[in-house]
């Protein structure tokens, strides 16, 4: 993977090396749509899904989706960006107990939904600076995730017992790193680009929800997206 994204990059270069110089450093306004990558691998044994996939027919990659965002860019050295941005996603995942069906043959519904919306605080390095149109970069931040999450349906306890249509939510903010890989081409007054970010967090349920003791939702991982922006400033 790392070889991988080297020859990337160092093709980038190559290419921008090439390519017609850009006028200015300058501020850019993208909006972004991608798609999240969320893992079912590596998960936290805390996680209530990890915890809740012991019981229903779901994988937690099935709370991947799509995303919509929007970072503001501002160039503060030659070769330095600071950003910010919020991006939004929400999933709302179907399932029903594994092992248990109703008296009748039917099954046990669950209803799980999750939304995040991340405002993050980046700095990003640009190995060409704004000098040539295209432009690879590489940056790292913090970002504040506000999250939400919610279980409906039936709920049965470790003896077998049934609690019929009951509803648990919980919202809350959690902080984390975040890391970016990414390749735009700037014009005058447009960009557009690829970017790849990671995102690391974990939010607290408090010490019970939905019949589990002391979990934590685990809110790591991929966002790929595809970037559109106009740029303005000297």
């Amino acid at each position: 993977m790392t070889h991988r994204l080297g020859r990337v990059l160092a093709l980038a270069c190559a290419i921008a090396a090439v390519s017609a110089p850009a006028a200015h450093a300058q501020q850019t306004l993208n909006l972004s749509v991608g798609y999240v990558l969320f893992p079912s691998e590596g998960r936290a044994e805390t996680d209530v899904l990890l915890i809740e996939h012991a019981d229903l027919l779901f994988e937690a990659n099935e709370f991947s989706g799509r995303t919509i965002g929007g970072e503001w860019l501002m160039p503060i050295r030659p070769r330095v960006e600071a950003g910010v941005s919020v991006a939004y996603w929400q999933r709302t995942v179907q399932t029903v107990h594994a092992r248990l069906v109703n008296a009748d043959g039917s099954s046990v519904p669950r209803e799980m939904a999750l939304r995040q919306v991340p405002i993050a605080l980046t700095a990003r390095f640009l190995p060409l600076g704004q000098a040539y149109r295209v432009q690879p970069y590489v940056g790292a931040g913090l970002a504040m995730v506000n999250w939400s999450f919610s279980e409906s349906g039936d709920f049965v306890n470790a003896n077998g017992r049934v609690f019929r249509n009951e509803q648990y939510s919980a919202a809350g903010s959690a902080f984390g790193p975040v890391m970016l890989l990414g390749l735009r081409v700037a014009g005058e007054r447009v960009a557009y680009g690829l970017e790849g970010r990671y995102q690391r967090a974990r939010g607290s349920f408090g010490p019970s929800f939905a019949h589990v003791r002391d979990p934590d939702i685990d809110l790591h991982g991929w966002t790929v997206q595809v970037t559109a922006g106009m740029r303005f400033g000297d």
